[in-house]
């Protein structure tokens, strides 16, 4: 849900008269050796990424709609698909955002790296804004007031090489749920309040806890997502050798996951352990939907958002496999043109997740199917005839302005070595 700073506008379609340069050619390493001087915008959007994100859109926009399990008391098609996936694979794209910001491959060195970091910190205010706004309308858990505080936790992490960005998520996986665990047996306040503009002032405590541990997308957990996506955002990705090694390595990783999940859980008695302990009255609501426990046991889940060990290595690896095989895809032609929709939609993601959030669990259409059908037949159309006539998305639009005058501000600054040595000085 953030806009990539160096591109303004999705890339067309295949047989457009746009002839803006491919990634990977001379044109476009040279508007990537702009960018990283002077932190200007000088490349197209990379379709396969807004594509992912308009995926991740789509399936999040469905999770929100269903419950995770099924009138019967079974998990249903959505708890079985996207519920947990959907929100891993956005916050991991909003990582890859964050590399682009600060320069893809070739990060930002200088004025340009704290041009960057400006950008993205005045991304998270208004972001988070927004999010804290729309907690007075939404009828479902708003995950962009998280958002803004992923963004300011980044900040520090820009220019990070991707082996150091995928040891500090490996870190998160370890000791991230731990934290949870521990928060759990303290009986921390585990109610999901909806955050709103006042929450920062009513209670300041509760408001920074809910943000890091206690919420629904607690940044304890979230900043690994956001350290793979950074990593990634630094790799070649019109590769196609990279692709395949992302979905392969993406794939490889759920599975493993799911496999000692499923072999701690059933063959070793986690399921009756975690039923004694209260993490729910069937087995089925304990693997699907399963209630936080202060027990060593909960650490054998997998169910979406617990933040355990194996759900955020199973949900990881669904989003970097999901990234591989779009990545892949979108190499033939056919396929960019039929998935060119989706791409405007993921660029548009704000502004459709933010106008989706009233009506996602809304009583005025009662059939979730109903309502889903009716959210993404608006959202779709919307998205590529705004595009078409307007550009850049009118939330996108707003968040970009804030943020490109803080990285402008910093350009323009009188930098402070240059002030002290004076002009071309040696050191």
């Amino acid at each position: 849900m953030t806009e990539r700073a160096a591109h303004e506008r999705v890339s067309p379609p295949p047989g457009s008269s746009d002839r803006r340069p491919a990634p990977g050619t001379a044109a476009a390493e040279a508007g990537q050796a702009q960018l990283r001087s002077t932190g200007a915008p000088g490349k197209p959007r990379f379709l396969g990424v807004d594509v992912t994100r308009g995926v991740a859109l789509v399936a999040m926009l469905a999770a929100n709609v269903w419950t995770p399990l099924g009138p019967d008391g079974g998990p249903s098609l959505a708890g079985m698909t996207v519920t947990g996936r959907s929100a891993t694979l956005f916050v991991m794209v909003a990582g890859i955002s964050l590399a682009f910001i600060s320069g893809g491959r070739h990060p930002m060195e200088g004025r340009a790296r704290r041009a960057a970091r400006a950008n993205i910190a005045a991304r998270a205010v208004l972001i988070g804004a927004i999010g804290l706004a729309l907690g007075y309308v939404a009828t479902i858990s708003v995950i962009l007031a998280y958002y803004g505080a992923f963004f300011l936790l980044a900040i520090p992490l820009v220019g990070l090489r991707p082996r150091t960005l995928a040891a500090i998520a490996g870190g998160l996986v370890v000791v991230s749920p731990l934290i949870l665990l521990a928060s759990y047996a303290l009986d921390w306040d585990e109610a999901f309040n909806q955050l709103t503009l006042t929450s920062p002032f009513t209670d300041p405590i509760g408001f920074v806890q809910q943000l890091l541990v206690t919420g629904d997308f607690p940044a304890v957990t979230n900043m690994a997502y956001i350290c793979v996506g950074m990593a990634i955002g630094q790799l070649n990705l019109s590769s196609a050798k990279v692709a395949v090694r992302l979905l392969v390595g993406g794939l490889t990783t759920a599975l493993v996951a799911w496999s000692v999940s499923w072999l701690l859980l059933y063959p070793l008695g986690g399921v009756q352990h975690l039923l004694a302990a209260g993490a729910g009255t069937t087995p089925a609501q304990v693997v699907w939907d399963g209630d936080e426990v202060p027990s060593w046991w909960w650490l054998a889940l997998n169910v979406h958002h617990s933040g355990t060990p194996l759900d955020m290595l199973y949900t990881l690896g669904c989003a970097v496999a999901v990234l591989g095989a779009v990545l892949l895809v979108t190499r033939l032609p056919s396929a960019r043109r039929l998935l060119w929709p989706i791409g405007v939609a993921g660029a548009m993601t704000l502004t459709i997740y933010s106008a989706h959030t009233p009506f996602a669990q809304s009583d005025l259409v009662a059939a979730p199917l109903a309502r889903y059908l009716i959210i993404i037949g608006v959202a779709l159309p919307f998205a590529v005839l705004w595009h078409r006539y307007l550009g850049q998305g009118p939330l996108e639009r707003f968040v970009a302005a804030g943020a490109n005058r803080a990285r402008a501000a910093v350009l323009a600054a009188p930098d402070r070595h240059e002030a002290a040595t004076g002009p071309g000085a040696p050191g």
